[in-house]
């Protein structure tokens, strides 16, 4: 009798299957984690992550209008926004240790609430101090705009204030598409 199996091949274990599969899905987790850190670190700038909230536009949306200026003021410009960008950055470190503060009050054991009410307010004093000096910061720029540029400054705010328009339902669509004059 013949022995029909192939020299030299071992017989595979009954789990290398499994584990086959497991690799791959930790290979496509590990790419999946990989990715998001990625897109998270794109979003860094020089100065440091993405500020939450508020203080995200501390410039006031200056930033966007020097796009708007000739070449030789938006540079001009953007050095005189980084070096207020620097002037706060240690104000925004005092909130971020503030924070880091107030999180451990939180998470003591035993609760305290009067360290955690103390902590918080710590907080909010940081925050109006970062954001009057961001506002003093803003009148200095300004009273340096020409008319044209606070216009259209101020046609920004104008676009940011208002309130986002609601979207549309399937629904609402379909019955727009109803009453739209076509092939009928």
């Amino acid at each position: 009798m013949t022995d029909v199996s192939n020299p030299g091949a071992e017989p595979r274990p009954p789990g290398s299957r499994r584990l086959k599969y497991a690799l791959i899905a930790s290979l496509a987790l590990n790419l999946l984690i990989l990715g998001a850190v990625a897109g998270t670190m794109y979003g860094f700038t020089k100065y440091g992550p993405p500020r939450p909230g508020h203080m995200r536009g501390e410039d006031f949306g200056l930033m966007g209008l020097s796009r708007e200026l000739p070449e030789e003021r938006r540079k001009e410009f953007r050095k005189l926004l980084r070096e207020d960008r620097a002037k706060l950055k240690p104000l925004m470190e005092e909130i971020r240790t503030a924070r880091r503060a107030a999180a451990e009050r939180l998470a003591a054991d035993p609760f305290d609430r009067a360290a955690l009410e103390s902590a918080i307010t710590n907080v909010a004093e940081k925050e109006r101090a970062f954001r009057q000096a961001a506002v003093t910061s803003f009148l200095g720029h300004a009273e340096q705009l020409t008319p044209a540029e606070r216009r259209t400054l101020a046609d920004w705010w104008r676009k940011k204030s208002e309130p986002p328009k609601p979207r549309a339902s399937k629904k609402d669509k379909q019955e727009a598409a109803k009453d739209a004059p076509g092939d009928n």
